[in-house]
């Protein structure tokens, strides 16, 4: 892609990226599951670690499931569960982890990490730290990789109006999922068939900072850029876009 139609692409994203209302990044299967994610940082942070090859309503749906389950989400609690109880748990909820053998090993180092270097406060991962820092804690929660823990910097901006004053915003990339890469491809006009060759057409478009069309990106494709029968009239590329 050439310059200008880099250009016109970035334009086309930034502008719609202004028109999502936070709260929409985080549509669960109900209000009352979307109301917990932006209100209780211990509920971000167990969907967003868990947050691996699974619809997104379905993973920020989760905390509110074992809010009911348990009548709490205390993770004072939670941390004197053992790996059986908490897998068990799981087990019996109508929407669950895909990873669903790692899950209690995700859910029981991050609570690990709230109670003991928190106070319980999981808001305190973030709260006066660097971004790189914040990044660093994250991975060291079993099954975080580094796509999920900028994911989560990212959307920790958008859920908690926050601002990580020091972050490379150059080097934060986008995390490659089934709707950013179906869109990608076809605003690329190339079949992109790794999460790499992604993450690289996100830094063309947008080299200050590739994530910030992450979100855009993925709105788009849930909602017009469907793999079949996409509604090409309707969407906020419609006139940058390769497929068109």
């Amino acid at each position: 892609m050439d310059n200008r139609k880099l250009c016109g692409i970035r334009e086309s994203l930034l502008r719609f990226a202004l028109s999502i209302p936070p709260e929409s990044y985080f549509q669960a299967k109900s209000p009352e599951a979307s109301k917990l994610i932006v209100s209780d940082p211990y509920a971000f942070l167990i969907a967003s670690c868990l947050d691996r090859g699974i619809r997104a309503e379905i993973i920020w749906s989760i905390p509110y499931a074992l809010k009911n389950r348990l009548t709490h989400l205390d993770p004072g609690k939670i941390h004197e569960m053992a790996s059986g109880e908490i897998r068990n748990l799981l087990y019996s909820l109508k929407y669950r982890p895909r990873y669903i053998n790692d899950a209690p090993s995700t859910i029981h180092d991050l609570t690990q990490i709230v109670v003991e270097e928190c106070d319980g406060d999981a808001s305190r991962i973030w709260e006066g730290k660097r971004a790189f820092e914040v990044k660093r804690t994250l991975i060291s929660v079993h099954g975080v990789g580094p796509g999920i823990a900028n994911m989560t910097i990212l959307l920790i901006e958008k859920a908690f109006s926050y601002r990580f004053m020091d972050l490379d915003r150059s080097r934060m990339d986008i995390k490659p999922d089934v709707h950013t890469q179906r869109v990608l491809s076809r605003l690329s006009g190339c079949e992109l068939e790794t999460d790499q060759s992604a993450i690289e057409i996100a830094r063309l478009i947008n080299p200050e900072f590739p994530g910030e069309i992450d979100g855009p990106l993925w709105w788009i494709g849930r909602t017009w850029c469907h793999s079949r029968k996409p509604d090409c009239p309707d969407c906020a590329l419609f006139n940058v876009c390769d497929k068109h």
